[in-house]
């Protein structure tokens, strides 16, 4: 292998070097010597399809850029060559309402089989998200398995195509609720998504908890935050470990870090585990990767962080993280064991298999054409592939760069 397929170019060098001056000082690095990812079409094909036949003037609604959830009135439902029937099929999301290809919420009568590589799952209710703002629909793909070989991410998730009156409607990623993955497969009596400034955003909960089981751990999230007053150093460590899984916590914001996530303080689901009796955390909604700051409160986040390995401040657990020291090298310790487990062959093989699930849909024009309704319009596959093969790069001599500054500090 001659070393322009092994090696970055300086000037990528250069680059990442530039994305992590705030945080790294010093940043000298020679031409990395690990191998360079091999994009291919391996014969892989599109494996699930989801149609759906509904009247003219229902189709029209949801075309329609409104900004508002709509109920889709499904005559006929077709997954993976299974007919189905719904109980209920709405639109869902914030942002992505806006746009032309929409996501939606599946409750059926009975369950429907999805397919990913090896893994075959069944749900009764689940979503089929459209992408919209993905770029290259690759990011949370991406993420997510990264995420799977951190063991911090457990949904199932797959790519499939979307069709409406026999015509396509673009890709969608078939997605796990994280709700029923936390209280079906965990047991767990509640679920929590943290909102801004501490808050709790929405509680769910699974129908056998009762009144005061569900105050009780109402309680037990909001002491997370009274602790961060109350405590310092070690102490605060062990009064948070008492009622978060504070490493894998740790571990996902150290995650965040790496991928550079936008957009994460409100994107994250903690469940009760029903052995541990602590919140473990469900991430979501990786789309904002690869971003040059955090988008809300980046002055501020800066000032506060410094130099220090770390992406955001906005809530204040991770303020308290970064700026407590004792808390701040548990955090590195969890940073370390993420690079550990992200090595360049591990990050080679998910970027391969990402390009390699998606190229089917790119290699059909009907498909990729409807990219034109996205926030990333018209994609094609030579720059998604240029794309892939500029942010494996970025990761691996980001990887070197942590692992170099790890080895300093501990000197």
């Amino acid at each position: 292998m001659d070393s322009s397929t092994r090696f970055p170019g300086l000037v990528l060098i250069q680059m990442v070097c530039l994305i992590l001056a705030p945080v790294v000082s010093n940043c000298q690095l020679t031409q990395t010597d690990y191998e360079k990812l091999n994009l291919t079409d391996r014969g892989f094909r599109i494996e699930n399809t989801i149609s759906l036949n509904i009247s003219s003037l229902g189709f029209e609604e949801i075309k329609a850029v409104t900004g508002k959830k709509t109920e889709v009135n499904a005559r006929l439902l077709v997954i993976n060559g299974d007919t189905l029937f719904p109980e209920e099929i709405v639109t869902r999301g914030q942002t992505t309402l806006y746009y032309r290809r929409k996501s939606y919420s599946f409750d059926l009568q009975s369950e429907a089989s999805f397919h990913h590589g090896d893994k075959t799952k069944t749900f009764r209710k689940f979503y089929a998200l459209s992408l919209s703002m993905d770029r290259n629909y690759a990011n949370n793909r991406l993420a997510y398995e990264m995420m799977e070989a951190a063991g911090i991410f457990h949904l199932f998730y797959s790519f499939g195509e979307l069709r409406i009156n026999g015509q396509s409607e673009g890709i969608c990623m078939i997605a796990e609720r994280p709700e029923d993955w936390a209280m079906k497969k965990k047991g767990s009596p509640v679920m929590i998504r943290r909102g801004y400034d501490n808050n709790i955003d929405k509680l769910k909960s699974d129908k056998n908890a009762d009144r005061e089981t569900i105050k009780k751990h109402r309680s037990s999230f909001n002491q997370i935050y009274q602790s961060l007053n109350k405590y310092k150093g070690e102490e605060l460590y062990t009064a948070i470990s008492t009622l978060l899984e504070t490493d894998d916590y740790m571990k996902w914001l150290a995650f965040n870090f790496f991928v550079r996530n936008g957009d994460y303080t409100d994107e994250v689901d903690f469940y009760v585990d029903p052995d541990s009796k602590r919140f473990g955390i469900i991430p979501w909604d990786y789309d904002d990767i690869f971003s040059i700051g955090p988008h809300e409160g980046y002055a501020e986040s800066k000032r506060i962080i410094g130099d220090k390995l770390f992406f955001s401040t906005e809530d204040e657990l991770d303020r308290k993280i970064v700026t407590d020291p004792y808390l701040y090298n548990k955090y590195l310790v969890q940073f370390r064991e993420l690079m550990n487990e992200l090595t360049p062959e591990v990050l080679k093989s998910i970027f391969e298999r990402t390009f390699a699930e998606l190229y089917p849909y790119y290699a059909d024009e009907e498909i990729i054409s409807l990219s034109r309704y996205d926030r990333f319009k018209d994609l094609d596959l030579q720059r998604f592939k240029s794309d892939m093969l500029t942010l494996y790069d970025q990761l691996v001599i980001s990887r070197e760069v942590f692992l170099k500054t790890f080895a300093e500090q501990n000197k």
